[in-house]
């Protein structure tokens, strides 16, 4: 349980940028140093976060949680996901509503934009490469012929994608709408070709 309390903690308290900035950081410590779940199971975490309510990383930290101790795991780590912000936001709710303009916080938010931009760019990529590609590992640029070769294509991943960004370009079509639909034809793929 402690071991699940400091990695969120330590996840919470670099989590800056909101849900999607905070994935990377779930893949440090979760898949690759604990080894808690695959990425297979961190794309699929994403998902049921993204239609869940509440923001990504408390939904996250309530899933591994339970995942790795149950129900007192799933509490421990949201607490501990959230145990920084809520400090952050005390301190500085009370500067920023003192009346006083503190420039120093604006040069550090116009720092940690650009860098949360990256983190959410390279959160995007594994995602998109690991829901598009059976074999996605990018480091050798020898195998990057092989990685976007046909036969590597997860061609339910594909057309999931392509109508979700068909439908996303239509005026009237919101994003539960979306989600619903790229859900029935990951299903009806799955029944069909089992």
């Amino acid at each position: 349980m402690m071991k699940l309390y400091i990695n969120f903690l330590a996840i919470g308290s670099f989590a800056f940028g909101g849900g999607y900035a905070v994935i990377p950081l779930i893949k440090k410590y979760i898949v690759d140093n604990t080894h808690w779940l695959t990425i297979k199971e961190l794309n699929d975490l994403i998902s049921l976060s993204q239609i869940t309510p509440g923001p990504i990383a408390i939904n996250s930290a309530t899933f591994i949680g339970v995942k790795v101790a149950g129900i007192p795991g799933g509490i421990i780590a949201t607490i501990a996901e959230v145990t920084t912000s809520c400090i952050l936001m005390l301190i500085l709710g009370k500067l920023i509503f003192s009346g006083r303009k503190i420039k120093a916080i604006d040069y550090i938010l116009n720092g940690l934009k650009p860098a949360i931009c990256g983190l959410i760019f390279v959160t995007t990529l594994d995602l998109f490469t690991s829901s598009i590609f059976k074999n996605s590992k990018f480091d050798d640029i020898n195998n990057l012929t092989s990685i976007i070769a046909l036969s590597n294509l997860k061609i339910v991943g594909v057309i999931g994608f392509c109508v979700g960004i068909f439908l996303l370009r239509k005026k009237d079509f919101g994003v539960i709408k979306i989600i619903a639909v790229t859900a029935v034809i990951g299903l009806l793929a799955g029944l069909i070709l089992r």
